[in-house]
């Protein structure tokens, strides 16, 4: 499993690629994860050894990995001595190597490049509306030479495909993210819900595609309208001088809780939270939606393709319109004011994202297209002209 995204890095591709490797080991896989090292080698040290103790898949660490802004957001990228040279010898003799979050990334490219496994496949992660991303463009031709070495290519969503088949084409399997419905659960009928206002949670790095901008200003017009609740915000960001910025400006500083970096205690906040906000505008997926479903928790979310791969066919929420801080606090309400939203994602969003997404079946899936390509019974992606 090559990736530039491991923890300690939090992140969606980092959650990914750590709750498929443990499934894949529960699978009676072996399983090694190469990628490059984001902290201090001790801080690595403990946490490599703690995921080869608790979860059964080793991590090698080929070199220095930097942060890089990309397409709207942060991406990383692994650079040191002899960082292809030690990938190949990581690589050496695997029956699969799998790529984690393609195009635009250098470790993933060079594993492509460099395996001889009998299977190679990527999965993507990241959308573009239409295709806009300037490297696709730029690098086309490099990018696609490597890509036509997978045998099957992975996408984490539909979302990711129309962004994606403009510049790549080539055919693609849809197997979405997935999501720990034993870590992430309702609260229990023993445990009461803590008392206080209501609370609306944000999870997100905080960026502009993220949009806490329009949370804070929904959250100024729920005051005005007499409302009782806080906003609990989970991430950290460049936005966040600004956001603090426009909450101190329109009076509502004092109701915005910063918990910044979160992970253990990530789903307590999920299950203890009235509803989860969530007016991104631009998603591949969305994560966050199905850790709010498992656990019991409502979800507004802004209309954008990547969400509405989420909610649908039963799935519960409530859209409202992206970048509208007022039709923002409209779905808020209409939440808070009808505990039956509540009660639909226990009855109903829980068993649908057990059934959808919960990781031993997202990995089951994974495991299947390895074993159609060893078996023969997959045809190599056709190659894209470059």
């Amino acid at each position: 499993m090559v990736t530039e995204f491991a923890y300690p890095v939090l992140g969606g591709v980092s959650e990914h690629v750590h709750f498929l490797s443990r499934e894949l080991v529960a699978r009676g896989h072996d399983v090694t994860v190469v990628t490059g090292r984001a902290a201090s080698m001790a801080h690595v040290v403990d946490i490599d050894r703690h995921h080869a103790l608790e979860d059964g898949y080793r991590t090698v660490r080929v070199g220095h990995s930097i942060p890089v802004p990309i397409n709207g957001s942060v991406g990383r990228v692994t650079l040191g001595p002899r960082v292809r040279e030690r990938l190949r010898t990581a690589i050496h003799g695997q029956d699969v190597v799998h790529a984690q979050g393609l195009v635009g990334i250098v470790l993933p490219l060079l594993a492509v490049q460099e395996s001889r496994a009998p299977v190679t496949v990527g999965t993507f992660h990241t959308y573009t509306p239409n295709g806009e991303y300037w490297a696709y463009k730029t690098f086309r031709g490099n990018l696609t030479r490597r890509l036509n070495k997978l045998d099957r290519r992975i996408a984490v969503s539909q979302a990711c495909v129309q962004g994606l088949q403009p510049h790549f084409g080539g055919t693609w399997d849809v197997i979405p993210n997935g999501v720990d419905c034993r870590r992430f659960h309702p609260l229990a009928p023993a445990d009461p819900r803590p008392v206080g206002p209501a609370r609306i949670l944000f999870v997100a790095r905080l960026e502009s595609r993220n949009r806490l901008s329009d949370l804070i200003e929904a959250l100024a017009l729920l005051r005005d309208r007499g409302r009782d609740v806080i906003v609990q915000v989970a991430g950290e960001g460049p936005t966040r001088t600004h956001d603090e910025r426009l909450a101190r400006r329109l009076g509502v500083l004092d109701r915005i809780q910063w918990l910044g970096l979160i992970h253990d205690d990530l789903p307590r906040r999920y299950r203890e939270a009235t509803v989860l906000a969530a007016p991104c505008t631009l998603a591949s997926f969305g994560v966050i939606l199905i850790e709010s479903m498992a656990s019991g928790t409502p979800v507004v979310c802004a209309d954008n393709l990547g969400f509405r791969q989420v909610i649908r066919d039963g799935m519960p929420g409530v859209f409202v319109r992206p970048a509208d801080p007022v039709s923002l606090a409209a779905g808020l309400e209409r939440v808070l004011d009808d505990p039956q939203y509540g009660r639909d994602a226990v009855t109903h969003g829980r068993p649908l994202t057990i059934e959808r997404y919960d990781w031993a079946g997202v990995a089951a899936r994974v495991n299947d297209v390895y074993l159609e390509v060893l078996a023969g019974r997959s045809v190599r992606t056709a190659p894209v002209p470059v």
